[in-house]
């Protein structure tokens, strides 16, 4: 084989592995939840608005979406799609996760809270309060849950891959402020057994989430601490959830790629630069990446 050839195969093979590399997205967003049903009790939020914002600069990227909002975001729906999104995963894909719903902290049985709180998505069709022999918690999406899916995911697209994950609620805060604030989350926690769920204040704003050489690297952004609430902003005429709307600014200016750091310290730039956030409430970033 010539030097010419030699050249020309290892520039073939280099944007074979480039084109390769797939982007997909898995975006939830419920804004319209049941408020004529009292076992339901959550006030209606904006999180579509999150989604029509976010996909078509997604789309722009090249990622392949699917998703979810309103009556279709049942706790089946999401499970069963998101299981057949990461059976659909290859090594070295690019994933973004959105959630743009409802939070709520949950009684923790397994021990593995310090606070004795799991946090939990909250779908369409997931209830508010505990009622025995009605709802017992089994449509609440959880930390836990959530976290074994994530496990997969890493494990599937491999050390080459990258997942962003973007929690666009919260679990502590109230429903109703009294003005015109709308607010993702409240401060009742789901117990079978009465218990009161008193936030503990944690300052940090940065976590550390475990790091596997054969895993991919993941990136959590989330709209609030544990102890505040996620209020939402408005711009123009739409309210958006403040993380997604500077998401959204950001990922115009900056792709998401296998490289995050760059993409994190923009967004972070992009919070102050906007003057748009919510004094009551501080971003949080935990990450696999190593130092």
């Amino acid at each position: 084989m010539s030097y010419r050839s030699l050249i020309y195969c290892l520039l073939l093979f280099a944007s074979l592995s480039v084109s390769a590399q797939r982007k997909r997205a898995f975006m939830v967003g419920v804004s319209n939840y049941d408020t004529a049903l009292t076992s339901y009790q959550w006030n209606n939020i904006n999180g579509v608005a999150d989604i029509q914002l976010l996909k078509p600069i997604l789309e722009k990227q090249g990622f392949q979406i699917s998703a979810i909002i309103d009556d279709a975001a049942t706790y089946l729906q999401i499970t069963k799609q998101l299981e057949q999104f990461i059976r659909g995963s290859k090594k070295g894909d690019i994933v973004y996760l959105h959630f743009s719903t409802h939070g709520q902290p949950v009684e923790d049985f397994d021990g593995d809270e310090e606070d004795g709180w799991d946090e939990a998505v909250i779908p369409i069709d997931a209830y508010k309060l505990y009622r025995r022999g009605v709802y017992q918690g089994e449509r609440h999406l959880l930390d836990d849950q959530l976290n074994k899916y994530l496990q997969q995911l890493r494990s599937k697209i491999g050390k080459n891959g990258m997942v962003y994950v973007v929690i666009d609620a919260c679990h502590a805060g109230t429903a109703s402020r009294g003005n015109d604030d709308v607010v993702r989350g409240t401060h009742v926690g789901f117990s079978p057994n009465g218990k009161v769920f008193k936030p503990i204040k944690d300052k940090r704003s940065h976590f550390k989430v475990e790091h596997n050489a054969k895993w991919s690297d993941v990136v959590f952004l989330e709209a609030c601490r544990a102890d505040q609430l996620n209020t939402e902003i408005r711009v123009e005429s739409i309210r958006y959830g403040a993380l997604s709307y500077h998401l959204a600014k950001t990922m115009q200016e900056e792709p998401l790629s296998t490289q995050p750091q760059s993409f994190i310290e923009r967004l972070k730039q992009m919070i102050r630069q906007q003057g748009r956030w919510p004094n009551n409430q501080n971003i949080v970033i935990e990450t696999s990446l190593q130092q």
